[in-house]
C-alpha cells in the first residue's frame, strides 16, 4: 500500500515522501519462495566475526545473501540495479558510504564526504522510492570519532525516516535513539539482539596453560581491557581508577592497538606511573586471544558512551565476569548478575566497581552463568527473527504492510 510520511527535521525542513512499494514490487515478478537480501556492509566488513556469524546464520536457512562490492558514488542503486530480484537492502554502518580519508588533508577530506554524503542521500532515496525494502540496522548513536556530526545527523535522520524497519539490540537502544533524532521512532523499533561469540574464536587454552604463557602468576587477580582502543572506551579512566583503587596483588592488562598517537603517548605515559599495569599495543590474532581471555578474572569495559558493545559479548562467550558502566545496551547484555554495573556519572563508580568485584566470591559462579548464557544466545535464534522479519517487508512475506 502507499506509504506517506511527513518529516519535520530540526533544520526546519519539511519533505512529503510518498512510495507506492508494493506495486513496485509486483512489478518484478511478485512473490518468491527464496528470500534474497542485499547485505551491503557484507564484504567491506568480511572479516568481521559480527558479519561472518550473522551470514552464515542466515545461509544456514537458505537466505540468498548477496555482499555487493560498494563503488565510490551510488553505492545501494548500483547495487539494486545488478539485482534487481532482491527482496531486503540491508544497512548496517552508514559512515563507510561517505567518509573519506584518502586524501589525508583534512579540508578536502571533508568537502569530498559531505559531496559523498549528499549523494548517499539521493541514492537511498531513489532505493526507497523503487527498490527492495530498507532494512536498518542501528548499531551506534552515532559514529564514534564523530568527524562530521551534523553531516552524520543528516544522514541518519533521512535514513530512519526512509527505512521499512529499524532494528536495534536492545529496549534501551530504542528509548535512546528516539530522544537523539526526530526521525525514530521508538514504537516502530523492532528489538533483535545478536548471538555470543563462542563459535568465532578457539577456546580450548586451561587458565593455568593461558597464565603460564603470558607470565602471570597463579595468584593474581587480572583485570583485563580487551579490543580496540580509542578515546570513548575510557582506558585512560580505567588506569586513573586502577591506580586510585587499593588492589593488592592485582594486575590490570590492557591489550589492543590505540587508534590514535596521541592516545597511544598518554596510555604510555600513565602505565610509567601506575604499579601493575601490563601492556600490549598490537593486533592480536584470533587464536591468541583466547590466551588472555582465560588469563584474565574479569573483563573491565570502562565506555564513556557507549550503545552496543560486541566486547560484552565476547566477555560472555568466555565465561569472565563483566565490569561496566550501566549505559546504552550494557544492562541488558551484561545484567546485573553478570558481573558489576556502575554509574559513569559517579566520580568514583568506576574505582569503586574494581574493588567490588575483586571482593566478590561468587566470581566463578558469574562467569559460569555468563558463559551459559552465551550458549544459550545462538545466532541461530536471532537470524529466525530477522528472517521473519524481511519477509514480512517483502514480497516473500506480507506485502501489503501499513508502513
Amino acid at each position: 500500500m502507499v506509504c506517506q510520511r511527513i518529516l519535520t527535521h530540526p533544520w526546519g525542513v519539511a519533505a512529503i515522501v510518498t512510495a507506492d512499494r508494493t506495486q513496485q514490487r509486483n512489478r518484478r515478478g511478485g512473490p518468491k519462495e527464496q528470500l534474497t537480501v542485499l547485505v551491503m556492509s557484507g564484504h567491506s566488513n568480511a572479516e568481521n566475526p559480527y558479519m561472518q556469524l550473522l551470514v552464515g546464520a542466515f545461509r544456514d536457512r537458505d537466505v540468498d545473501i548477496r555482499t555487493p562490492i560498494n563503488p565510490f558514488f551510488f553505492p545501494l542503486t548500483r547495487a539494486v540495479y545488478v539485482n534487481p530480484d532482491a527482496d531486503v537492502l540491508q544497512l548496517d554502518w552508514l559512515y563507510e558510504f561517505y567518509t573519506t580519508s584518502d586524501i589525508g588533508i583534512d579540508v578536502i577530506d571533508a568537502v569530498i564526504s559531505i559531496l559523498r554524503a549528499a549523494m548517499f542521500c539521493v541514492d537511498l532515496f531513489l532505493v526507497s522510492r523503487f527498490g527492495p525494502a530498507v532494512v536498518k540496522h542501528v548499531h551506534n548513536k552515532h559514529h564514534h570519532e564523530q568527524s562530521l556530526p551534523r553531516t552524520e545527523r543528516i544522514v541518519n535522520e533521512l535514513t530512519f525516516a526512509l527505512a521499512d524497519r529499524l532494528v536495534v539490540k536492545c529496549d534501551r537502544a530504542a528509548e535512546v535513539l528516539a530522544t537523539t533524532y526526530v526521525t525514530f521512532n521508538a514504537d516502530d523499533a523492532v528489538v533483535v539482539s545478536d548471538g555470543s561469540f563462542i563459535s568465532a574464536y578457539e577456546n580450548e587454552v586451561s587458565t593455568a596453560a593461558a597464565r603460564s604463557e603470558l607470565g602471570i602468576d597463579e595468584d593474581t587477580f587480572v583485570y583485563l581491557f580487551f579490543g580496540l582502543i580509542r578515546p570513548y572506551k575510557g582506558v585512560t579512566d580505567l588506569l586513573r581508577a586502577f591506580s586510585a583503587a587499593d588492589l593488592p596483588n592485582s594486575e590490570l592488562w590492557i591489550v589492543g592497538n590505540p587508534t590514535e598517537d596521541s592516545l597511544e603517548l598518554e596510555l604510555r605515559r600513565l602505565t610509567d606511573e601506575v604499579s601493575g599495569v601490563q601492556t600490549v599495543f598490537e593486533f592480536i590474532p584470533e587464536e591468541r586471544i583466547q590466551y588472555y581471555m582465560n588469563a584474565a578474572d574479569v573483563l573491565v569495559l570502562p565506555y564513556r558512551s557507549i550503545l552496543n558493545s560486541g566486547s560484552a559479548h565476547l566477555g560472555l562467550s568466555f565465561g569472565l565476569p563483566i565490569v561496566a558502566p550501566a549505559i546504552g545496551c550494557l544492562p541488558e547484555t551484561v545484567t546485573a548478575d553478570g558481573g558489576t554495573l556502575y554509574d559513569p556519572d559517579d566520580p568514583d563508580g568506576l574505582k569503586d566497581a574494581l574493588g567490588a568485584v575483586r571482593a566478590d566470591p561468587s566470581l566463578p559462579a558469574i562467569g559460569r552463568s555468563n558463559l551459559e548464557r552465551a550458549r544459550e544466545n545462538t545466532w541461530d535464534s536471532t537470524a529466525d527473527r530477522l528472517v521473519s522479519l524481511y519477509s514480512s517487508v517483502s514480497s516473500t512475506g506480507d506485502s501489503n504492510r501499513d508502513s
